[in-house]
């Protein structure tokens, strides 16, 4: 009997901790082409804030994300990328950049919610 409550605690667990993984950090978030229209509007507004001002590195790092953001909306793939994957990959990659961090320490970042001013902005902007 104690070998049966054994294997089915392990189980419980087991399943318990693959769906803690499946689960997104990020909120509900809108189609890929609604997300493509409200950050390209929001791309025209930075790049004209930009002209306008001075460049800053705050200004053109939160550019950076919104385009690659959107470069990931719009990549040529049978199957269109969802929201979430692009915008988890902007963050991965706008992180490594900006932060001269690798990877792994972007990922941890990304999944433990340690998230730029810019980011947070981002996911505001598109989330439902």
């Amino acid at each position: 009997m104690k070998g049966i409550k054994l294997l089915l605690a392990l189980l419980i667990a087991t399943w318990s901790i693959n769906l803690d993984a499946q689960q997104s950090v990020l909120p509900s978030l809108k189609s890929n082409q609604e997300a493509q229209d409200l950050i390209q509007r929001e791309i025209n507004t930075l790049q004209q804030i930009i002209k306008l001002n001075s460049p800053s590195q705050e200004w053109d790092k939160k550019l950076d994300l919104y385009q690659m953001a959107m470069s990931f909306l719009n990549e040529p793939t049978i199957i269109k990328a969802t929201t979430e994957y692009a915008l988890t990959s902007a963050f991965l990659n706008n992180e490594t950049k900006w932060s001269n961090i690798d990877d792994t320490l972007a990922l941890l970042r990304y999944n433990h919610k340690q998230w730029s001013k810019e980011f947070q902005e981002l996911i505001n902007l598109v989330k439902i």
